[in-house]
């Protein structure tokens, strides 16, 4: 039986349920619990990428929070996992500061992200000056 999100409610009680399940721990599961968790998150997923796609040529700014609220992370757990300072991300966030190539490669390897979309959203008005020039 496949399972399908096809509203908000059906979204938070699958979530619960996920949530049910993380903190039982994932070595504690039964194959049958584990095969529903992965039949839950595969639909959480779908819905979720449905209700909050990406925005169209987004900002690098937009990308991140993006995944801060597709995957529930903090700017802590972020900044983490693009193996980068939380004060760093957090200037990245508010524009004080461009982001480097190697946080380019870990969001589009660690995310898979496309690198186009990536490379297109760092400066706009750079490329806005090149283009006057």
């Amino acid at each position: 039986m496949k399972k399908k999100v096809n509203n908000k409610q059906q979204y938070y009680s699958a979530m619960a349920e996920i949530e049910s399940y993380l903190q039982k721990g994932i070595s504690n599961l039964t194959e049958t619990e584990e095969n529903h968790l992965d039949e839950l998150s595969r639909a959480v997923e779908i819905w979720e990428l449905k209700e909050y796609p990406m925005p169209m040529q987004p900002s690098f700014q937009e990308i991140l929070i993006y995944i801060m609220q597709y995957k529930r992370y903090s700017q802590a757990k972020l900044s983490e996992d693009l193996s980068i300072s939380k004060s760093l991300l957090s200037e990245i966030l508010s524009g004080k500061k461009q982001p480097n190539l190697d946080l380019v490669i870990n969001l589009h390897q660690g995310f898979g992200i496309d690198a186009n979309i990536l490379l297109e959203s760092i400066s706009p008005a750079t490329n806005a000056g090149k283009k006057s020039a």
